[in-house]
C-alpha cells in the first residue's frame, strides 16, 4: 500500500455512530460571530467545493499543477520533466531501499485540562514566549468560567451569558453573549472577547428566564442556579467535525487507526445519551499544495461521510508549519452546525503549527474566540513531530473553547508535545486514542444526564497485517 495514498482514516477510529437527522441546520460566519444565527432547511451538501476534486500534485511557480509523485518534493522548485529527461539524475529502482513497514500497533494518547490549573498554564505560556517562540498574541491573563445549573441539578446547555454595561437599559443588544456548552459552562476571556469590559455586568438568560450573575472581576469561577430544568430530554443533538492535517507526514499514524471503527461505533451508540450525531470534516495542507482546505459538510449519513473520507489523499506539505489558521476558520464558518441546543465538538489532528509568520484573514486566535461565542468546543490532538509552537497554539485553542489538549503517547519514548512542555508523565492517564476520544465525547454528553465521568470500556483492536509490494 502506498503510504502517500493513505486515506485519512482518523474517523474510522475515533467515531462511527448510527446518525440522526439533517433537517435543521444553522450557520454562523466567523467574520461576524456575534451576528444571529440563521436557520434553514437544507439537504446535506457533501463536499462544499464540489465533488470533482483533485487530491494529488502540487503547484509550480507559474500556478500550474504538478503531477502526483510518490517522492516528496518542494513544490516551488520541482520540475519533474527535467528530472525525467536527465540520464545523469536517473535512479535505478535497485538502488532504492525498501519502504519501511507502517507501524500498525495501536496508538495511545493522553489529555490534560489546563482549566484545572490556570496559574500553571499561564506560567507555561510565559515560559514559551520568554524562550523566543513566535506565537500569535492572545490575552488570556484574566478569565472567568461561568457554569449554569438547572432546577434538577443538571447543567443547562445553551444558556446565554450576556454582558451589559451598567448604564444600559437592556433594551438593545449586550456587549457580548456567550452560550454555555454541554457541561453548562463557558469561559469569559475579557482581554480577548470584549473591547470595553472593565465595568460589565453579567446576566444569565434561558428562554424568558433571566437572573443577574454574582460576578466580580478577577473571580475564577461563577456558578449560577436558574429556575429552569437542566439536561436534555430525548436524543442529544451532536455535531462532530474533524479537522485533519492531510500532509504526507501524517500518513503513518492515520493508517494505524483504520481498524477500530466497529468498536467505537458500538461504544458511542450505547452511550446513555443516545446521541443524534452528524459528522463532518475539514482537511488541509498548505499554500503551494494542490489545495489549502477542503470541507465536507456535517451529515447524518455515516456511509456518505466514510465514503468521502475514503477519497482523501495524504500528500504534500513541503515545509513544517501548515495552513491550520485557514482550516480552523473554514471548519467553523462553512459547515451547517446546528447551533442552538446542540452539543458541538471539533477534533483537530495535526503534527505541525499554523503559519504564524504569515498574514491570514482569520488567525486561529480569532477562530478560537468565535468558536467560544458559537458554543463549539475544540479538542486539538497533537501527533508526533509537534513542537513548542504547535503545542502552545493547540493549548490556547483548547483553553478558550473549553476543550482539552490531547496528545499521542509513546511510552518510554515520550509524548507528542514540545521540547519545553510542562506536561509530565504523572499528569495524565494513557489510553488507546480511540477509547480516549470516545471518553471525551461521552463526558460531554453524560454531563446532560448526570453520567459524566463513567469509564468507557476498552476496545479490542487487532493490528492489521500490511503487505508491501516491491
Amino acid at each position: 500500500m502506498n503510504q502517500r495514498l493513505l486515506p485519512l482514516c482518523l474517523a474510522f477510529s475515533l467515531f462511527a455512530v448510527a446518525c440522526g437527522s439533517d433537517d435543521l441546520l444553522e450557520s454562523t460566519a466567523v467574520g461576524n460571530p456575534d451576528a444571529p444565527t440563521t436557520t434553514a432547511t437544507l439537504a446535506p451538501r457533501g463536499w462544499l467545493e464540489g465533488d470533482d476534486l483533485v487530491w494529488s500534485g502540487g503547484v509550480d511557480g507559474d500556478g500550474e499543477r504538478l503531477s502526483a509523485s510518490p517522492v516528496a518534493y518542494d513544490t516551488a522548485t520541482s520540475d519533474s520533466a527535467d528530472r525525467a529527461s536527465s540520464e545523469e539524475d536517473a535512479v535505478s529502482f535497485d538502488d532504492i531501499s525498501p519502504v519501511p513497514p507502517i507501524n500498525n500497533s495501536p496508538l495511545n494518547a493522553g489529555a490534560i485540562n489546563d482549566a484545572e490549573d490556570v496559574a500553571a498554564f499561564l506560567d507555561y505560556r510565559t515560559l514559551i514566549t520568554d524562550a523566543g517562540v513566535v506565537v500569535r498574541p492572545l490575552d488570556l491573563s484574566d478569565s472567568t468560567v461561568f457554569t449554569v445549573i438547572g432546577l434538577n441539578g443538571l447543567p443547562v446547555l445553551d444558556a446565554q451569558i450576556e454582558f451589559w454595561h451598567p448604564a444600559d437599559d437592556r433594551s438593545g443588544s449586550p456587549e457580548l453573549t456567550l452560550p454555555t456548552t454541554a457541561d453548562g459552562s463557558v469561559r469569559f476571556v475579557p482581554g480577548a472577547m470584549a473591547e470595553s469590559w472593565s465595568d460589565l455586568d453579567a446576566v444569565v438568560r434561558v428562554g424568558d428566564t433571566a437572573v443577574d450573575a454574582d460576578f466580580e472581576w478577577g473571580v475564577a469561577e461563577v456558578t449560577v442556579n436558574i429556575g429552569v430544568p437542566g439536561g436534555v430530554d430525548g436524543a442529544v443533538p451532536l455535531d462532530v467535525h474533524f479537522v485533519l492535517d492531510a500532509t504526507g507526514s501524517m500518513g503513518d499514524e492515520i493508517a494505524r487507526l483504520r481498524d477500530n471503527m466497529t468498536q467505537v461505533a458500538e461504544q458511542v451508540s450505547a452511550l446513555p445519551s443516545a446521541p443524534d450525531v452528524r459528522f463532518g470534516m475539514t482537511v488541509y495542507r498548505d499554500e503551494g499544495d494542490t489545495f489549502v482546505t477542503r470541507n465536507f459538510d456535517l451529515t447524518g449519513d455515516l456511509q456518505e461521510f466514510l465514503a468521502a473520507l475514503d477519497d482523501v489523499v495524504a500528500e504534500g506539505g513541503g515545509d513544517y508549519a501548515e495552513a491550520m489558521d485557514e482550516a480552523l476558520a473554514d471548519a467553523l464558518a462553512l459547515p451547517a452546525w446546528r447551533r442552538d441546543g446542540a452539543v458541538q465538538l471539533m477534533f483537530v489532528l495535526a503534527d505541525a503549527p499554523p503559519q504564524v509568520n504569515r498574514q491570514v484573514e482569520t488567525p486561529y486566535t480569532a477562530t478560537a474566540i468565535a468558536a467560544a461565542k458559537a458554543g463549539v468546543k475544540i479538542f486539538p490532538v497533537a501527533a508526533s513531530g509537534t513542537d513548542d509552537q504547535a503545542e502552545y497554539a493547540m493549548r490556547d485553542i483548547a483553553f478558550v473553547t473549553g476543550g482539552r489538549f490531547v496528545f499521542l503517547s509513546y511510552g518510554v519514548d515520550g509524548t507528542a508535545t514540545g521540547g519545553s512542555t510542562d506536561i509530565g508523565a504523572d499528569d495524565f492517564d494513557e489510553l488507546p486514542l480511540d477509547q480516549l476520544v470516545v471518553q471525551l465525547i461521552a463526558d460531554e454528553l453524560g454531563a446532560l444526564n448526570g453520567t459524566s465521568g463513567q469509564s468507557v470500556p476498552a476496545t479490542t483492536t487487532i493490528a492489521p497485517t500490511t503487505t508491501f509490494e516491491q
